[in-house]
């Protein structure tokens, strides 16, 4: 079985399309395929992979007849992404049929060679391990604190009552607070302890 390196294989494309006719005329597209854009069209996916021999590309009928399709539909004015998408819907017997290289164009016993692996990527030192699972949260742990109805209640410049809760009367609630305002306002001196009973509803004497 033949297999061509890069060099002859972009030699044999240029006699494969001159000999077909599918160079392209127009000026978008060159007419002789290099090893440039031969690598270039790997990139693309218009062509398959190469294979390997050593250190050296190789490459096959399969790379010949696609390489050939894609000139003569260049030369229709396509673009490669066009090519591409029309290419991708072709068989093997249909691409060659496009091609249409002669057969005296084509290297005697010209076969494919297996496709190169493709190249492994290292991983970097965060994927080396598997990171472990984040711990579940209980669903008590997770709710949230419950919202109080806490509201402040401004009872002079320096003092500010926080009730959690509603609010009584603020004239109620001020008076009630007068005698802790004194004694904060007055920290030395000494308040009388006023002990008071409110009779009850329905209590005699």
């Amino acid at each position: 079985m033949t297999l061509l390196t890069l060099p002859q294989f972009a030699a044999a494309a240029a006699d494969a399309v001159q000999a077909s006719g599918a160079a392209p005329d127009n000026r978008q597209a060159k007419a002789v395929p290099a090893e440039r854009m031969i690598r270039y069209y790997t990139s693309r996916g218009l062509l398959p992979r190469p294979g390997n021999r050593g250190r050296a590309l190789i490459y096959g009928r399969t790379h010949l007849m696609r390489l050939v399709a894609i000139k003569r539909l260049q030369g229709e004015g396509l673009s490669l992404d066009e090519i591409a998408e029309r290419l991708a819907g072709m068989s093997a017997a249909q691409v060659e049929a496009l091609a249409a290289i002669p057969e005296g164009a084509v290297p005697a016993g010209l076969g494919d060679p297996e496709p190169a692996p493709e190249p492994a990527r290292a991983a970097g030192a965060f994927w080396r391990a598997v990171p472990d699972a984040a711990p579940e949260v209980a669903p008590e742990a997770a709710a949230a604190p419950a919202v109080t109805n806490l509201q402040a209640v401004r009872l002079s410049d320096t003092v500010t009552l926080l009730v959690d809760g509603p609010l009584p009367p603020l004239d109620s609630l001020r008076r009630a607070a007068a005698p802790l305002l004194d004694l904060l306002a007055n920290p030395g001196k000494d308040f009388p302890i006023v002990l008071s009973s409110r009779r009850r509803d329905g209590d005699g004497g």
